[in-house]
C-alpha cells in the first residue's frame, strides 16, 4: 500500500495505530463487523520486532486462523529451575504451554488477517505529531483512535498521556547452533529464575535456532547481554552465530485511564503484559478485542473510551493485579519465594502452567494459593497446642 493516500472528506470509524497483536486484533474484529477502519504502521511488513517469541497457550484461540502459521513450535513442556535453591520442576500438558514464533511472521499474518475482514492497512509512516493522525500519506480523520505502537510509541504522549508506562530491560539473543544441539532443546521451553536479581532467564526453541535471554524487573545498570553468554555457557549451549537484540517490557499498566476522550490504548502502550512473566501478546490481543468491541458497541455517539474502560476494569485488570501478587513474591521478596517454592512449588508451578496454557487464570489460582499458605504460616503454632 506505499501508494494509499488518504481520500479527502473520508472519516474512518476507527484509526489503528500500529499493526502489532494489539493493533492487528482490533483492526481485524472492527472490520468483521462492517467497520470502516484503517491500520497505521510506520514499517513496511514483515519487519524484525524484538521479542522472544513465547505465545503462551492461552494466546491461540484468540489467533487468527492464518497466524497459526507463524507458529514455529509447540511446546507441551516447560521446566522451571532455581538454581541457587537446587529445585527443578517439570510440567508436562496435553495442549501447548508455549508456542514460539518469529514476530516479523506473525505480525504479518495477523496484518494479512485484519485486511482480509476488510481492513486498509499503510505502512511507511513517519508522525509528525499531529493527533489528527497528518502522514505522508495523507489526514486520517476517525471517530476513534486505537494506540497499539508499543510502549515507547508517540500516540500516547500525543494525546495528552504525561507519564510513561514502567519498563524494565530484556535482552533476546537469536543463537544459531549445530541440529544436535537444536534437537536437545526443541521439546520445552526452559525459565531459569536468579540468574538475574529479580529476573529469569529463558530458551524457547524456534524451527532453525534458539531464542535465549535475559530480564530483570530492577532497572539500572545491568550486564543482560553478558548475563545470557555465561547463562548459555553454563547450559553447555555453543552458539554458532549470536544476533543480539534489547527492548523494554511494561511491567504494569500505564498511570491513569487508559482511554479518554477518542483516544484508547492497547496492548504495550497502555502497559498491559504479564507482571510476572512478563509476556504481553496475551494481554494484547485481548486487550484488542475489548477495545474493538467497545468501539462498535458504542456506535457513532456514545462514549467508547467510557464502555472500554469499564470493560477493563471487569475482566483483564483484576487478572493483572492478581498476577502482580505472584510477581510481588517472586521478584522483591525472594526469601519468600524460597519457603513458597519449597512448601507449594510443584503446586504453584503447576498453576502457573496452567494460567500459561489457558486452562486457569491468575484470579482463581491466587484463591486456590491463598489458603494453602495461609494454612502453612500457621501449621507450626497449630502443632504447639
Amino acid at each position: 500500500m506505499d501508494d494509499f493516500e488518504s481520500p479527502p472528506n473520508v472519516l474512518w470509524d476507527a484509526a489503528v495505530v500500529g499493526a502489532g497483536p494489539a493493533g492487528c486484533a482490533a483492526a481485524r474484529h472492527l472490520a468483521g463487523a462492517g467497520a470502516r477502519v484503517v491500520v497505521l504502521e510506520k514499517a513496511a511488513l514483515p519487519r524484525y520486532k524484538t521479542c522472544g517469541g513465547g505465545l503462551v497457550g492461552k494466546c491461540i484461540p484468540l489467533l487468527p486462523e492464518a497466524a497459526e502459521a507463524a507458529i514455529e513450535r509447540r511446546c507441551r513442556t516447560a521446566t522451571l529451575v532455581l538454581p541457587g535453591r537446587g529445585l527443578t520442576f517439570d510440567t508436562t500438558r496435553d495442549t501447548p504451554i508455549v508456542c514460539t514464533a518469529m514476530r516479523a511472521a506473525l505480525d504479518a499474518r495477523m496484518a494479512e488477517a485484519a485486511v482480509k475482514a476488510g481492513a486498509t492497512l499503510v505502512t511507511g509512516l513517519e508522525q509528525d505529531g499531529d493527533v489528527r493522525l497528518a502522514t505522508p500519506r495523507g489526514v486520517f480523520r476517525a471517530r476513534t483512535v486505537i494506540a497499539a505502537d508499543g510502549a515507547g510509541g508517540p500516540t500516547a504522549r500525543l494525546a495528552g498521556w504525561i507519564e510513561p508506562p514502567v519498563l524494565i530491560p530484556a535482552v533476546e539473543h537469536e543463537v544459531r547452533v549445530d541440529p544436535e544441539t537444536l534437537a536437545d532443546w526443541s521439546g520445552a521451553c526452559r525459565f531459569d529464575f536468579g540468574v538475574v536479581r529479580s529476573g529469569y532467564a529463558w530458551v524457547f526453541p524456534k524451527a532453525d535456532h534458539l531464542s535465549a535471554g535475559v530480564l530483570t524487573t530492577r532497572p539500572g545498570n545491568v550486564r543482560l547481554h553478558g548475563a545470557v553468554g555465561d547463562y548459555l555457557a553454563g547450559l553447555g549451549i555453543r552458539p554458532l552465530s549470536v544476533e543480539q537484540h534489547g527492548h523494554r517490557i511494561p511491567v504494569q499498566p500505564r498511570p491513569g485511564p487508559l482511554a479518554r476522550g477518542r483516544v484508547l490504548l492497547a496492548g504495550d502502550a497502555a502497559g498491559l503484559a504479564d507482571p510476572l512473566t512478563l509476556e504481553g501478546i496475551s494481554f494484547a490481543l485481548e486487550s484488542g478485542r475489548i477495545a474493538a468491541g467497545a468501539v462498535l458497541d458504542a456506535g457513532p455517539d456514545a462514549d467508547a473510551a467510557a464502555l472500554y474502560r469499564a470493560r477493563l476494569a471487569d475482566d483483564l485488570l483484576p487478572e493483572l493485579h492478581a498476577a502482580a501478587w505472584f510477581a510481588r513474591v517472586m521478584y522483591e521478596h525472594s526469601s519468600l519465594a524460597t519457603w513458597g517454592f519449597k512448601w507449594l512449588g510443584r503446586e504453584g508451578v503447576e498453576g502457573v502452567a496452567d494460567v500459561m496454557a489457558g486452562l486457569t487464570t491468575y484470579r482463581a489460582l491466587l484463591g486456590r494459593v491463598a489458603p494453602t499458605v495461609l494454612r502453612r504460616l500457621l501449621w507450626p503454632f497449630g502443632r504447639r497446642r
